[in-house]
């Protein structure tokens, strides 16, 4: 499914293996959940085995889906769990999301889709991961067979890796978003606060790097005018950048 031009609108984006439409949230409507739990909840739902795994045996006995549900259940994650349950009501405001020991119900008006195989959460997972530019690379989902203790094993690894969510979020008390934000304003003659408020996160990162391939691109050219000459070409600021 082609969903590049949606990802750009900001429109809702279906998902077929789901059942499900997921909306796009806007900087705004994830200002009201907090950046923190904002990026917990995402972190939660993209993850990766392979990053924590280096052992190909482990690897192969767990899936993606199985060690979610792992973290999930247990009560050192409780914290995780309500961020993750924000997110999906981001992302999925039509419903009621509802955790049950087969995985996740969307009760919504006389309709109940469910993601509970490796399958439906690796669609999920994936548009996920596109519109929160979360790229992790690419899900090689096999049929697992489930082996508890050692989907709790790379759980327990996981609560502890929070790495991506300080990257992500910039490390201390610094907010990305707002940073960007501000960037973007002074930067960016054609578009106000307000305006880039309403950005979804795609739109937002499309437009920071845009505008940062322009402004060394212009740097380079006014500094050869000027009569320098800068040891490198610019980049074409109208590249392809997705």
């Amino acid at each position: 499914m082609d969903i590049r031009l949606a990802l750009m609108a900001g429109s809702d984006i279906p998902i077929p293996e789901c059942r499900l439409i997921l909306h796009q949230p806007t900087i705004k409507e994830i200002s009201f959940l907090g950046e923190d739990d904002f990026f917990i909840g995402v972190q939660c739902l993209c993850l990766n085995k392979t990053m924590f795994v280096e052992d190909k045996d482990a690897l192969s006995e767990v899936s993606n889906f199985q060690i979610f549900m792992t973290m999930m259940k247990e009560k050192e994650t409780t914290d995780k769990k309500a961020c993750v349950q924000q997110v999906l009501a981001l992302l999925f405001p039509k419903y009621r999301v509802l955790f049950t020991p087969r995985g996740l119900i969307f009760q919504g008006d006389g309709d109940s889709p469910m993601i509970d195989s490796d399958e439906t959460f690796e669609a999920l997972q994936q548009i996920i991961r596109i519109i929160f530019c979360a790229n992790t690379g690419p899900m090689d989902q096999q049929a697992f067979n489930p082996v508890d203790e050692k989907a709790r094993e790379i759980a327990q690894k996981l609560m502890r890796g929070r790495q991506r969510v300080a990257a992500q979020n910039g490390g201390g008390n610094q907010s990305t978003f707002s940073r960007y934000l501000s960037i973007l304003t002074v930067g960016l003659n054609s578009m106000s606060l307000h305006d880039l408020i309403g950005c979804t996160m795609y739109q937002l990162y499309d437009l920071l790097e845009r505008y940062t391939l322009y402004t060394n691109w212009d740097l380079n050219i006014r500094t050869r005018l000027a009569g320098g000459k800068p040891d490198t070409q610019p980049e074409d600021w109208m590249k392809n950048i997705h």
